[in-house]
């Protein structure tokens, strides 16, 4: 609950995005603490952003701001103009040069970190490492808890539940790989070990994860 006292019934009917520069809140400019149809306190975006709060209760600030004062607040958002415009073409640079690195690059699959919402997909055949078996196990993505939001389901061969039952666990997680990333890594083991050494990196569940090595494709 805001600690601002909120208006009187009376008031919330009022339309919202009414900006007629007479009473705060209900302006379309007016950002913050918002119920109903008003804005209960927070900030005028036609004022500096270190500008005072406002409050659904006072009086429009530009019912007797100064040319000087309205000079200022327009210069505050020329400066936002111009910084935005110098990021923007130092963000180009950044691109122009990553772009001319990516056309050397090696190929290798991407980061449990950076995979997509989409990595893994219905049906699409899995590896998962078991560290007390020492072993992976090869099954498919089946549709479980959070499809495509943040975790991946499979049934697999020769371990777990079957027919229809199925474990999971999260997208980011380095033990589960595309069947496809298995193999790729099994022919491309230095590539592997690169990517061990940075997949690993991360604590799961605030826990450390022991390398899972590929038979004859592991130098990490």
């Amino acid at each position: 609950m805001p600690d601002y006292p909120e208006p009187s019934i009376d008031y919330r009917d009022k339309e919202s995005g009414s900006t007629t520069f007479n009473q705060c809140g209900w302006c379309r400019y007016a950002m913050g603490t918002h119920r109903y149809n008003y804005c209960i306190e927070g900030k005028c975006h036609l004022m500096r952003s270190y500008s005072p709060d406002i409050h659904w209760d006072d009086p429009c600030v530009f019912l007797s701001a100064s040319e000087n004062e309205l000079s200022g607040f327009i210069k505050s958002h020329e400066y936002y103009i111009k910084s935005a415009q110098n990021e923007i073409e130092r963000r180009k640079e950044y691109i122009k040069i990553l772009s001319g690195l990516k056309a050397t690059a090696v190929y290798r699959p991407p980061l449990p970190s950076d995979r997509k919402h989409d990595h893994f997909n219905i049906d699409e055949p899995v590896a998962v490492y078991f560290k007390d078996k020492q072993q992976w196990f090869f099954g498919k993505v089946a549709r479980g808890y959070r499809h495509h939001d943040g975790c991946v389901s499979y049934c697999l061969e020769g371990i777990g539940p079957q027919e229809g039952n199925f474990w999971g666990c999260g997208v980011a997680v380095p033990i589960v790989l595309l069947k496809t990333e298995y193999d790729w890594f099994k022919q491309n083991p230095k590539e592997y070990a690169i990517w061990c050494s940075r997949a690993y990196k991360d604590k799961f569940n605030g826990q450390a994860i022991e390398v899972a090595r590929i038979e004859g494709g592991n130098d990490a």
